[in-house]
């Protein structure tokens, strides 16, 4: 559920998505250096800045033409700013992105207590049907608080009572936050993320300013790690331009790219760390938008729709951030095994299905004002190919492992090693300042 309501756990949709800044570019980076950092997403930019800010000699090298990964907004598609994944500041009290936000001359809004629209079968919910939905919340929580608190490990589907009006809240639970249906969502996950308590939105969209903090940090871009090889002498990353030798190196990349093999870890990866790896697997939160023309549809900006759905999982869902900052779209989101099935049918079908969810709400008016649709594709993009991780029930260790170094050369970082923030935007910042720290710690000191 979303932040704006007291039944979240935690914000929703936090985790994935930048206005394209050109960052400063590296020279060839052949050659001796200290850390080779993989990847210039979040946890990449910020392993390389707090190696430089402590006199570290750093190559940062992306496959992307661009910095920022899941972090990314643009005006090309709506000609207003389209955040394509991450959007929130979540937990902003200790979320480092708003100091950034707020140095970088970002104006923030506070999105913790927006409301939202409710319907049932086509129409506004009325008290008894809200009352349902305010005992649905409390029933899937307190079953997912039992298995925290007895210390399990499962699929959260085990532990949900036999109860047909629990599906809108699983999808928001599930699909929506957590980017997998209950029955790929550990309990222990759940359990182990962290609570929000302020929630902010940036006009700009979130990915300007992670691109505004990354402006200055030296990355080659279009340079893939196609090898790592390590050893007692340091660490060996073959990419197109050239070999680099480091003594160590920071990798970023999403398991999903991990478990699709992009990157040859030519030594052998330990068997600990290759089950880590296939047990983080990457579930699927997509947006697709919608923009309309000279209507804002009876819904306020700013603000959650969501429908009843059915007990089954996965939900054919859809729900909506109504007119961010008064732009002139909606921002759907569709997750879990739903939204892989819808991605394959393509963006044409994707904005169909949201546009006609719509119009079951809002009446033909919808229909007749629409102008175009958007679907991001994460699942598609060669260089995540996901959302963010989910661990596999009876998993959850893997975060943990994965995180552990080999040899004391091959680092991990990234937002699937950032319990309790994975899936936040500030996660990734979190694991790798503090990767680069520890490598400073156990290589360079």
């Amino acid at each position: 559920m979303p932040a704006s309501t007291p039944y979240s756990r935690r914000a929703i949709l936090g985790g994935i998505a930048s206005m394209p800044m050109a960052p400063a570019l590296a020279s060839n980076p052949s050659g001796d250096v200290d850390v080779v950092v993989i990847g210039a997403g979040i946890a990449g930019l910020t392993a390389a800045r707090t190696l430089m800010d402590k006199g570290h000699d750093v190559t940062l090298i992306e496959a992307a033409d661009r910095i920022g990964g899941r972090a990314y907004a643009e005006t090309a598609t709506f000609g207003q700013p389209h955040d394509h994944g991450c959007s929130w500041i979540n937990h902003a009290d200790t979320n480092p992105w708003q100091e950034i936000a707020r140095e970088h001359g970002f104006d923030l809004l506070d999105h913790t207590s927006a409301g939202g629209a409710h319907f049932v079968d086509g129409e506004r919910a009325n008290a008894e049907q809200r009352r349902s939905y305010d005992h649905a919340w409390g029933t899937v929580t307190q079953a997912l608080m039992k298995a925290g608190r007895e210390n399990l490990d499962v699929a959260a589907s085990t532990m949900m009572p036999d109860d047909p009006t629990l599906g809108t809240v699983k999808t928001w639970m599930g699909p929506m936050d957590f980017s997998v249906d209950f029955k790929d969502l550990s309990t222990a996950d759940w359990w182990n993320s962290a609570d929000s308590n302020k929630d902010l939105l940036v006009p700009e969209g979130l990915g300007t300013v992670i691109a505004a903090f990354g402006r200055d940090i030296p990355v080659r871009l279009n340079t893939p790690a196609q090898a790592v090889t390590w050893g007692g002498d340091g660490v060996r990353v073959e990419t197109p331009d050239g070999t680099i030798h480091a003594k160590a190196c920071i990798c970023t990349v999403s398991t999903g790219v991990l478990q699709a093999g992009s990157i040859n870890f030519a030594s052998g990866l330990p068997v600990e760390t290759q089950e880590a790896i296939g047990n983080l697997p990457m579930g699927l939160l997509n947006k697709v938008s919608l923009q309309f023309r000279d209507t804002r549809l009876g819904f306020s900006p700013n603000q959650w729709l969501d429908y009843f759905v059915p007990n089954d999982m996965p939900a054919e869902a859809v729900y909506f951030l109504t007119w961010p900052f008064g732009y002139d779209f909606m921002v759907g989101f569709i997750g879990g095994d739903f939204g892989w099935e819808l991605s394959r049918a393509g963006e044409a079908a994707a904005v169909d299905f949201a546009l006609e969810e719509l119009v079951r709400m809002a009446g033909s008016n919808a229909r007749n004002a629409f102008v175009k649709g958007h679907l991001t594709r994460w699942d598609s993009n060669p260089f995540v190919l996901g959302a963010y991780t989910a661990a596999r029930p009876g998993r959850f260790s893997a975060r943990a492992a994965l995180a552990r170094p080999v040899e004391d050369r091959l680092f991990f970082a990234g937002e699937a090693l950032a319990a309790p923030y994975q899936a936040l935007n500030s996660g990734p910042y979190f694991s790798g300042r503090d990767t680069a720290n520890r490598v400073i710690a156990q290589v360079l000191s």
